[in-house]
């Protein structure tokens, strides 16, 4: 390869991964204080007692070790047999915030950041497949149908992913769409049914034509009872300020979304029955 060729693409990678590992970091790191918030009882009820291997996992990531990284992952969620959605939640969220915060302060260098977050991504598709025939065996647990998507041209897609593989352990159809394939929500919705279309917003830019996309969105929809949620990064108080994006709820956090939606079903808002 031409020299010159291989410094621009070099250069160009770097620029990148440095504003992804920015906006990365700040997005995790307001995922870590969400997941930190959660009442104690919650764990309380899992029967939590052992030590969550933040830490390890941390440490596995940043070396390179897959095998060991989702070593961890598996034994946790083995020990947590009442709550498996709690890996989630309470280990991967808190070092997704500690990958971001070792690229913003200069504790790791971007190429090493880079390589954890890719892991990651690894281990969150391998535990997704394999919690997938098990929540399918669950006596037919089925509350109702999620999409979670990435804001269109988005590619800060960790917080998506993470709700996703939780809203799918507390029984919701949950589907994840990237910011890639946006596309693919106008057929999703006009298929059947969606109880609820929740948007992850990473970046400024992403804000950039989505009202105008959420209202075909509610205009392509099969059933008029979809709730449209905003959250993510971007997504900052006062949130009155997106009313502009003409959603439904804007700014819930991901250990707010399953107890929203469970809310909302039980009040008869998506239109099935009510238990109140």
């Amino acid at each position: 390869m031409d020299k010159s060729l291989y410094q621009g693409c070099a250069s160009w990678l770097q620029h990148g991964l440095q504003a992804l590992g920015h906006d990365i970091g700040q997005r995790a790191t307001s995922m870590n204080i969400a997941a930190s918030a959660q009442p104690a009882a919650l764990h309380k009820l899992a029967g939590k007692s052992a030590a969550v291997p933040v830490e390890d996992l941390h440490l596995a990531l940043l070396q390179g070790e897959l095998a060991r990284a989702l070593e961890i992952c598996r034994a946790f969620r083995a020990a947590q047999r009442h709550d498996r959605a709690s890996v989630y939640a309470r280990l991967l969220l808190p070092v997704i915030a500690q990958l971001g915060r070792d690229w913003s302060e200069d504790r790791a260098s971007f190429e090493d950041v880079a390589f954890a977050y890719s892991l990651m991504h690894r281990i969150i598709e391998t535990l997704g497949e394999s919690d997938t025939p098990n929540r399918r065996g669950q006596g037919g647990l089925h509350l109702g149908r999620v999409i979670v998507a990435v804001a269109p041209g988005d590619a800060h897609d960790f917080g998506a992913r993470v709700l996703v593989k939780h809203l799918q352990l507390q029984g919701w159809d949950a589907q994840f769409v990237d910011g890639a394939s946006t596309r693919e929500i106008m057929p999703l919705l006009q298929a059947g049914p969606v109880d609820a279309l929740a948007i992850s917003v990473g970046t400024d830019s992403a804000f950039i034509g989505l009202a105008d996309m959420i209202s075909e969105w509610r205009y392509a929809q099969a059933s008029q009872h979809t709730e449209v949620i905003v959250g993510g990064a971007a997504i900052v108080p006062p949130f009155g300020h997106y009313s502009f994006l003409q959603a439904d709820q804007v700014g819930l956090r991901i250990n707010e979304m399953s107890e929203h939606l469970l809310s909302q079903m039980m009040h008869g808002r998506y239109g099935r029955w009510s238990l109140s």
